[in-house]
């Protein structure tokens, strides 16, 4: 008891809050401020109602863009999933490893903060304070509680789950952003860090399963909103909210789907790979998606002759012209580290939507009722210039000029002006800092 009231003492030191709501896009925007916790804090905030994502537009090539202010080409995160093909369910990104150059969290921990993170995308084995990184137990010998524990702050994960662990139904919505948000506002107020970094996927969740603009994902809003006015009362609680600063946050939005292509069937039909079932076994190209959009690349241990290059070529130009593939853009590997993506890839094949693109190569396309694994009837990972498809920022508090709006954003710009804010620099930044909004 004695602790518990030290820790509700007002805390004077700055302190940056970030809240990303996984798939929450400008087109949401509307309704969310009919909410009355996100009406109230967009009224104050300085704010962009058109952030560009990244490409490709999925989850952690984005969250690491978002802070490190690189694309991904040159932060080097440019997919969700590392390309394993003889493994059917292969790892994610999941490690801080496999950021190339600083973070934002990195140099606040060199400042000397303290650093909560709680399902921020890869942050594993990184050096942050309190962390609960997003990653699954993978491998049949594994369980969930083993692998969180060695690769985030076992003494604090073991504490959540200990006193929250009820909640968590896998990654099933909502319950995991329940647990997630009941760990957030036990950290704030048990630990009360100087840099938090919230992840809630609940929207982005819905989507997939039911539809972009379904009930169940104005239902997850709906909980978005109520959580953001219970992490607001616990910052009120336990800080100088004249020394604080709150950033609310999109990485993506998606696109409904109707069909899914496997280009791996292709490939294997003309002879570039083998497999058994769905698990490649050997390959001189390989596709390797994005959802919205899929690499294709070459084994750099068995790289094709000119004539097998001729060929895959010839091979994508024809599945162009055919509406079953579901192409709108082919683009070489260095047009593609042009927009940001993987420039090590031989192609990258952009889907017509509602195509999207996934690995097995057992037929070449399937209704997505017709699925039997990985069944989305949304997803992200196009172009992030389309149509309908931006996200949102927004930022009050410490630092801030309150009810500046931006007409244009990128998302690798939210990084250089978050650090500006913090008193800290991220070397060779892609983004620029929107001073219009920093005091």
């Amino acid at each position: 008891m004695k602790r518990s009231r030290q820790n509700l003492k007002k805390n004077t030191d700055q302190r940056l809050v970030m809240i990303s709501l996984d798939a929450v896009g400008q087109r949401d925007l509307a309704y969310l401020c009919t909410l009355p916790n996100f009406r109230r804090l967009w009224e104050r905030a300085a704010k962009c109602a058109h952030v560009q994502s990244v490409y490709p537009s999925i989850t952690y090539p984005a969250h690491v863009s978002i802070v490190t202010g690189k694309k991904p080409v040159h932060h080097r995160v440019i997919n969700n999933t590392r390309l394993q093909p003889k493994r059917p369910d292969p790892d994610w990104l999941w490690q801080r490893r496999f950021v190339k150059g600083t973070t934002l969290y990195d140099e606040a921990l060199k400042k000397g903060w303290k650093v909560a993170a709680l399902l921020w995308p890869v942050t594993a084995r990184s050096r942050i304070t309190y962390n609960l990184p997003e990653i699954f137990a993978n491998r049949p010998w594994q369980n969930q509680v083993m692998v969180s524990a060695y690769n985030g702050s076992a003494v604090y994960e073991m504490d959540l789950y200990r006193r929250f662990g009820h909640m968590i139904d896998g990654i099933r919505q909502p319950a995991l952003d329940n647990f997630v948000h009941a760990g957030a506002l036990y950290t704030i107020r048990r630990y009360n860090p100087q840099m938090m970094l919230i992840h809630f996927t609940d929207v982005d969740t819905n989507r997939h399963i039911y539809g972009v603009d379904h009930p169940k994902v104005t239902d997850a809003l709906n909980r978005h909103d109520k959580r953001l006015g219970e992490l607001m009362d616990a910052l009120n609680e336990t800080g100088n909210m004249d020394k604080t600063t709150v950033v609310i946050l999109g990485d993506h939005c998606q696109y409904r789907t109707e069909r899914v292509v496997y280009f791996n069937y292709l490939l294997k039909k003309a002879g570039f790979l083998k497999a058994k079932g769905d698990v490649i076994t050997d390959y001189t190209y390989i596709s390797k998606n994005c959802d919205g959009c899929t690499y294709i690349y070459e084994n750099p241990k068995k790289k094709g002759s000119k004539r097998d290059f001729q060929k895959l070529t010839a091979l994508l130009e024809k599945c162009k012209k055919n509406p079953v593939c579901g192409i709108d853009r082919i683009f070489t590997g260095k047009e593609a580290g042009e927009l940001g993506a993987d420039d090590r890839c031989v192609y990258l094949i952009e889907a017509k939507e509602p195509v999207f693109y996934l690995d097995a190569c057992h037929t070449l396309t399937e209704p997505v009722e017709e699925m039997k694994k990985g069944k989305m009837r949304a997803v992200h990972g196009y172009l992030p210039d389309k149509p309908d498809y931006e996200t949102f920022f927004m930022a009050f508090g410490y630092g801030i000029r309150e009810g500046v709006e931006i007409p244009f954003m990128h998302l690798y710009d939210e990084g250089p002006t978050l650090a500006k804010i913090i008193g800290v620099t991220l070397p060779n930044a892609d983004g620029r800092c929107f001073d219009e909004i920093v005091k």
